[in-house]
């Protein structure tokens, strides 16, 4: 089990489809999750006790704190998760969801800075999800409710979330804040994800399209690598599951 695999599985770990909720789908937990803009409140309710520790156990701290309402004091334990060396995309996302909630704002060039992106495409009859950020890790939830989910430091894998990231930024100017993560009703979008928020860019261009392509390609490759591998007794290694 991945590291960030593990965090969403077990630290949200009730975050799992159920029947209804199948990966992927439009009330799935984990495609919703990609987005890493729930509130503070979303985002307690979805930890394990038992799984709170790290910044994890910050944020329900901070949570518990604003209850106490005691909101400076939960914005300073929330900022303290930001001085971590080794924070991983999405929980700094979380935790600036949280901090925009208790009315902290980024500020200066970071606040629009485009640190992953989650593109939706249509196929067989329903929607496929890749999402790529700037630490390398990187999601594809396939409609039939197949995933990849990948965390192992890997250059090649960084830089084609970095392109996917990068391809983003040209068309930037006509995107919306998103407001809802239902999925689309028509045609291919990629939503931009910030410190100061989601940001939805509708009928994504082909550059963000080949960009995610290509991204979603390589992650395909991998996993039917490692798929080879263990057929012929390899030893499973982290990267795609």
């Amino acid at each position: 089990m991945h590291r960030m695999l593990a965090f969403l599985k077990g630290l949200f770990g009730h975050a799992a489809a159920s029947k209804s909720d199948k990966l992927g789908s439009e009330t799935d937990p984990i495609r919703q999750l990609l987005f890493a803009s729930q509130s503070l409140r979303e985002q307690v309710s979805h930890m394990r006790p038992e799984g709170r520790s790290g910044a994890a156990l910050s944020i329900a701290d901070a949570q518990r704190l604003v209850e106490e309402g005691k909101t400076r004091e939960a914005v300073a334990r929330l900022k303290s998760v930001l001085d971590s060396p080794v924070l991983e995309t999405r929980m700094q996302l979380w935790v600036w969801a949280a901090l925009r909630e208790l009315d902290e704002k980024p500020e200066g060039k970071s606040a629009f800075e485009v640190l992953g992106a989650v593109l939706e495409m249509p196929s067989g009859g329903a929607y496929d999800t890749l999402a790529g950020y700037v630490d390398g890790s990187a999601r594809y939830l396939n409609f039939s409710g197949k995933a990849i989910f990948w965390d192992a430091p890997d250059p090649a894998i960084k830089r084609l979330c970095q392109a996917l990231v990068d391809s983003t930024i040209p068309p930037s100017g006509r995107a919306k804040p998103r407001t809802s993560l239902s999925l689309p009703k028509r045609g291919i979008q990629v939503t931009m994800l910030t410190r100061s928020g989601p940001f939805l860019i509708t009928a994504a261009p082909k550059t963000v399209v080949s960009a995610g392509g290509a991204l979603m390609l390589e992650l395909m490759r991998r996993s039917e690598e490692k798929k080879t591998a263990a057929g012929q007794g390899g030893t499973e290694r982290e990267g795609a599951a």
